[in-house]
């Protein structure tokens, strides 16, 4: 491969990894995440509500 290409290809694959670690970063909610992976009786209950006036 010559080196132009060689260039491309990296710059390419470093701009999806950025991307796709930001996204993750601003995107998900981890503590949600880590709550669904823990045993029953571990779990946090998080109960929203609407009021009514």
């Amino acid at each position: 491969m010559k080196t132009q290409t060689k260039r491309v290809v990296l710059a390419v694959a470093a701009w999806l990894v950025v991307v796709s670690g930001l996204h993750l970063w601003l995107n998900v909610d981890w503590s949600s995440m880590r709550n669904e992976l823990r045993t029953e009786s571990e779990r946090k209950l998080n109960v929203a509500y609407i009021p009514v006036t």
